[in-house]
Formats: C-alpha cells, structure tokens, sequence
C-alpha cells in the first residue's frame, strides 16, 4: 500500500511539471460576439487578443469609451506596448529591424492569427496601436532594394483623435479560466481518496 501511494504521488507530481513545461501557443478561437476565428490565445500569458479588423479605423478616444457594460469592446482593454510585443515574439518575430525570411514568415504566421491593416508590395502590415498611442507590429519597406521588416515598435504614434483607415487596436481581456485536464484531476482525486485511506487504517 505504501508503495503505491508513492507511486500515485510520484505519478501526479510529474504530470504537473509536463503541464506547466509546454510552450506558448497561439491558438484561434471563434467569439460570440465577433464571430468565428475572432480570437486568438495566447496560452502563456492567458490573454485574448481581438482581430484588428474589429477596431480598424477606430480612434483610441472612441475606442476607450467602448470598454464597460454594453460597448462595443466590452470586456476589453488597450494593450502596453510590452504586451502587444510579447504577441509578436510568441508568433515567432524579432523585435527590430530584419530582412531573414524566417522572420518573414513569422510576420505571416501573426497575420493570418490578427489580421493585417495594410499591404505593400504584396507583403502584409500591422500597423496597430498600444494604451499610448504607439505603433507596435509590422511595417514592410525596401532598404537599398531589400524588402525589409521594422517588427515590434514601428516608429509611428497616433494622437487620441486619430482615425486612420489602415490603422487598427491591439485590444486584449484575461481569458477564462480553463479547467485542468481530466487526467491530472482524476489522478489528484484518486491520490486523495488512497490519503484517506491510509489515514483511516492508521
């Protein structure tokens, strides 16, 4: 009996560590009120982040006043711009300037997740504002003939009034909270029902 319980105790503290060790993923979720793929989580940080095509054109002094009971971001808040560029890393972006196709693709990847808010030259742009105004995403421009990526900061900033057709939000809310994986509760629960055993027989 001893045995086992060890066991059991070995088995459950192992499977909390294979848990908390997976890595950040983004991952699409449909929305009751913006509709299917309107969402994507960020399962290390527990945040969800809004498509930008819902605040694209918006001013943040508008969009400020749409975040209680009834408005249109409800539930929502303006992202820092650390947040938003934590987004950008877990998509796989360099912060800076870059001209690797890798990192290309990355820009890629976050788009087909948020959305973009403009193109050049067939390469997509996120151009998409922070609770300050700054400009955190992706911004395609040609140095000396090279396409090249200016990724997280992207020099720009936009006043409170400022509504601009291919500029959009980074909005985000806390997620709900997710329940643990039915192996680990079963495995807990049983842990605590041998406890009570050998409590009782003691």
């Amino acid at each position: 009996m001893k045995k086992l319980f060890f066991t059991c105790l070995a088995l459950f503290v192992l499977s909390l560590f294979s848990f908390s060790g997976v890595h950040a993923t983004l991952v699409v979720k449909d929305d009751a009120v913006f509709g299917d793929d309107a969402i994507t989580l960020d399962t290390d940080t527990g945040w969800e982040w809004l498509d930008l095509s819902a605040s694209l054109g918006k001013c943040r002094s508008y969009v400020n006043t749409q975040f209680g009971v009834g408005g249109d971001f409800e539930g929502f808040r303006y992202a820092t711009v650390a947040e938003a560029e934590g987004l950008c890393v877990a998509a796989g972006m360099p912060l800076g300037e870059t001209q690797n196709q890798a990192d290309f693709d990355a820009v890629a990847y976050l788009v087909s997740l948020v959305g973009q808010t403009r193109s050049q030259a067939g390469y997509p742009e996120i151009l998409s504002m922070t609770e300050s105004g700054t400009s955190v995403g992706a911004d395609f421009y040609w140095a000396n003939g090279v396409p090249t990526y200016l990724t997280g900061l992207t020099g720009q900033w936009y006043g409170e009034t400022a509504a601009i057709a291919t500029v959009s939000s980074w909005l985000v809310r806390e997620a709900a909270p997710v329940p643990l994986p039915g192996a680990v509760l079963l495995l807990g629960s049983g842990l605590l029902r041998l406890i009570g055993i050998r409590r009782g027989r003691s």
